[in-house]
């Protein structure tokens, strides 16, 4: 479970009893959690009473019922268990949130409502103009790759259906390296993305979160890559920029890696017919590829495993041969 530096071992025992204090009526309470609906399509504010009578003892009893489970079948937990608040400053009137763990693999819908539901509840605080969010130490950026600065309440629209209206759904075939090493695997995945981002973009960044569905699978991108910048030519040709990091790919995997991508940005992008690689601005150094990376490239059929079927409904695998089939779950 999540924890935080800052919060003494009295006053965590002190908030969890008073988490049952959330959920009273209208005149018994002083103040609301706004909570992820368990739709996951917007956030619910819930009437409760703060035990705490300071700014700070308030701030740390809001945290910890924004992470706690919430036992209702309406709504949830703000935070998810894969994302923790490590410590967190107030100075000036500005709360400063210090996370760490999956932040940045959340899906744009949800890191809006995550974001919007925290600055809600935070700013309701006699003492507490605005939120700031930091990952890893710095500053938490848009899905334009814009800092977010210091939120308040007045950042978000108060109708969350109106919050997300500029957001495209998109279902998106991302290609991840097989547990062969030498081949590549279909995922499906729902993302919802600015309308201010290049779809070429949103593909790249899928790939470097690496796969959700199973952990036969894994990145092909090494850690520490960087897209630099992504050119859509008029005939078709998307040249993607990449920091010299992409070339620590481990000698054997340079295959999968490159067909990752450009199976990745053809299959989504219906603009992209041919992709070419950089470093920087100069053509790989990569040895082991069956093909010449000094010009565009062309979809590769033959590297895909089509042993799996991707995820069905229920997230799970299925296997297909020649004899009935099985579903694993990972």
């Amino acid at each position: 479970m999540v924890g935080k530096k800052a919060i003494s071992f009295i006053l965590i025992c002190t908030m969890a009893c008073s988490f049952l204090s959330c959920g009273k009526t209208k005149s018994q309470s002083n103040a609301k959690i706004y909570y992820r609906n368990t739709d996951k399509t917007g956030i619910v504010a819930v009437d409760c009473s703060f035990e705490q009578p300071n700014v700070k003892g308030k701030i740390e009893e809001a945290l910890d019922l924004l992470q706690k489970d919430t036992d209702s079948t309406e709504y949830m937990a703000t935070i998810p268990t894969n994302v923790s608040i490590d410590d967190y400053k107030i100075e000036g009137g500005n709360v400063s949130l210090f996370f760490s763990g999956d932040y940045d693999s959340l899906d744009v819908y949800t890191e809006i409502m995550v974001r919007s539901a925290i600055v809600k509840t935070l700013t309701q605080i006699k003492g507490v103009n605005s939120v700031t969010f930091f990952l890893d130490g710095a500053p938490i950026v848009d899905s334009a790759g814009e800092t977010l600065g210091a939120m308040t309440a007045d950042s978000f629209i108060f109708d969350f259906g109106q919050e997300t209206e500029s957001l495209i759904p998109k279902e998106l075939t991302l290609y991840f390296v097989s547990s062969d090493g030498v081949s590549l695997v279909a995922e499906h995945r729902k993302v919802y993305y600015s309308r201010t981002l290049k779809l070429a973009n949103v593909v790249i960044n899928e790939l470097k979160k690496g796969p959700t569905d199973s952990k036969d699978l894994s990145s092909p991108l090494p850690e520490g890559t960087e897209l630099l910048n992504i050119s859509p030519l008029e005939n078709g040709v998307c040249n993607v920029y990449f920091n010299e990091t992409i070339e620590s790919c481990p000698s054997g995997f340079e295959n999968v890696l490159i067909y990752s991508i450009v199976n990745s940005l053809i299959d989504n992008d219906t603009s992209i017919k041919q992709v070419q690689i950089f470093v920087n601005s100069e053509t790989p150094t990569f040895i082991n590829v069956d093909a010449d990376l000094s010009a565009p490239l062309d979809r590769n059929e033959d590297i895909i495993d089509d042993s799996y079927n991707n995820l069905d409904e229920h997230g799970l695998y299925q296997i297909e041969d020649d004899s009935d089939f099985e579903y694993e779950e990972e």
